[in-house]
């Protein structure tokens, strides 16, 4: 009797561990194959930045740009590029190397009713921000840790990361 009832306890508890240990695997493989791992190849772009100075490049003038409506500020991440001033704006950008590309511009709708992002068609809307053009090109001059400086044709900007 006692042999018998410890068979079958052996049993339970192998029957036991079988459904634990299905039940833990199908668990763990869900987990592995319904979630993406995003990553950013932008290195020290990353992140957010305050525009210290803009200086234009046709005509000498220099700006602060902590001046500028509530002080002028980018965030990278991925490949989106958020402008915040007088108003929010959404570019996608594209980091190579000693390239930056920013472009197609939308008005952040995030604080409005419908929160619809529009597209932005008139460059000179930009401009407070250092942009002159809807596709604008930056050579990244400077790109440590602490301190960005990019050039366009039109501007240069000088940036300290928070």
């Amino acid at each position: 009797m006692e042999v018998r009832s410890y068979l079958y306890n052996k049993v339970r508890v192998r029957r036991w561990h079988r459904v634990f240990l299905s039940f833990f695997s199908f668990v763990l493989l869900f987990m592995l194959s319904s979630c993406k791992v995003v990553t950013s190849n932008n290195g020290k772009l990353d992140g957010l930045w305050q525009v210290t100075t803009m200086v234009n490049l046709q005509t000498g003038e220099v700006i602060d740009g902590r001046d500028v409506g509530k002080g002028l500020n980018w965030a990278f991440q991925g490949d989106l590029l958020m402008m915040r001033g007088e108003k929010e704006l959404v570019f996608r950008f594209e980091h190579a190397g000693e390239t930056l590309k920013v472009h197609k511009p939308y008005l952040s709708g995030r604080y409005t009713e419908t929160a619809d992002d529009s597209p932005i068609t008139d460059a000179s809307q930009l401009n407070v921000y250092g942009i002159y053009k809807l596709e604008e090109y930056f050579k990244i001059l400077q790109l440590t840790s602490d301190d960005m400086q990019l050039e366009s044709a039109n501007v240069r900007l000088t940036f300290r990361k928070y």
